[in-house]
């Protein structure tokens, strides 16, 4: 097995400490401990044994995630976070040869993974020209028999358009049905719509990842899950007793607290800052319309805009923070070169400053 670079976390953990202006991050700040014990009013016990794991994780977390999924406690696999819970997703579903197709612009790891498992993929194309909408017509197409898996983001990252459950995400789960066929769907970002949305859980086949990171802030207590048919969650379960066997104890704890008691202030928190961050970036882009074009996100911390400038990403992008010091991500990391995925999870001031370095810097090279 050769286990490949993932190229976009390469570039993020060189590069973001000395830069100016991160306008790269997707995820939100991160909870102080005094916002957490404000927010979610929850102490360990004096008692709790700090050195227990479980390899079926906290009851508590599990049953909270079963009223937010309307599932069962045998739907549910807790993860080290959402990378390893996609990760536990690949391993149970695909086998060397398998097809599985992914949407393109899309998050690397989504396709990296699975090749290295001997999978061969498959691009399902998301264009700019559509609004980055998925293309149902095109997936009738490129499904076979020998398809196992169709791997999606939603919202969409790097572009942050969010597909609707009932009239795309429903027809994609009958159509991956009729073929034998599972949907993940990771929604990790789902929360952080501008837009209330419901889970695809329920729709056919369909298998859902997420966890407390991009939008909630409490990434660090590494806390992700699966919510899949039983038949899959078994085999998830299986697959984690030869990854890390038992994920964070404490960290499902105070994450089943959180989300039982701070949920809706936690989502609060991050739509006031996406929100007024999406205004500021409105407005740039509306006075930028010479150097940059953009599909608007509907909602969330990130988008994808296309820069006028006769240059590849990555080198666009290390001029931008070589010259400027504002750093953005290369649209090659998401397989879409024309591009760069830029995020907006910061202060106001760091998103002001950032974005007119940006714009400094796309006029400087697009003029060269």
């Amino acid at each position: 097995m050769i286990i490949p670079r993932i190229e976009l976390f390469e570039w993020l953990q060189n590069n973001h400490e000395r830069a100016q202006y991160v306008l790269a991050s997707s995820k939100m700040k991160g909870l102080s401990k005094q916002e957490y014990d404000e927010l979610v009013q929850y102490n360990l016990e004096p008692e709790l044994d700090l050195g227990r794991g479980d390899p079926r994780g906290a009851n508590e977390f599990k049953q909270i995630l079963m009223e937010i999924y309307d599932c069962g406690m045998e739907n549910i696999v807790s993860a080290s976070g959402g990378t390893q819970a996609n990760f536990l997703v690949f391993l149970s579903t695909l086998k060397k040869k398998d097809e599985f197709i992914v949407e393109q612009p899309g998050y690397q790891p989504m396709w990296l993974t699975p090749k290295m498992m001997g999978a061969r993929k498959i691009l399902w194309p998301r264009r700019f020209e559509d609004g980055f909408r998925l293309d149902i017509d095109a997936l009738e197409e490129l499904i076979t028999d020998r398809t196992k898996l169709i791997v999606l983001t939603n919202p969409n990252n790097p572009t942050g358009v969010v597909a609707d459950r009932e009239s795309e995400i429903r027809k994609i789960a009958e159509i991956a049905k009729a073929k034998g066929t599972y949907v993940l769907i990771d929604e990790i970002f789902l929360d952080g719509a501008d837009k209330q949305q419901v889970s695809a859980y329920g729709l056919p086949n369909v298998i859902i990842t997420s966890s407390m990171t991009k939008v909630y802030g409490l990434g660090g207590q590494r806390t992700g899950w699966i919510i899949a048919l039983k038949i899959i969650a078994a085999k998830c379960q299986h697959a984690k007793a030869h990854t890390n066997g038992s994920s964070s104890y404490v960290g499902e704890l105070m994450n089943a607290h959180a989300l039982r008691k701070a949920r809706k202030l936690l989502v609060q928190r991050f739509h006031k800052l996406s929100t007024s961050n999406l205004l500021v970036l409105d407005e740039w882009m509306e006075a930028n319309q010479d150097i940059v074009e953009w599909v608007r996100p509907h909602g969330g911390i990130m988008c994808f805009p296309k820069y006028r400038v006769n240059m590849s990403s990555i080198e666009l992008c290390n001029m931008l923070l070589d010259d400027h010091g504002v750093m953005v991500n290369p649209g090659e990391y998401f397989n879409m070169d024309g591009h760069i995925r830029l995020g907006y999870a910061c202060s106001e001031d760091v998103l002001r400053n950032g974005l007119n370095a940006l714009g400094n810097g796309l006029k400087a090279l697009g003029s060269g």
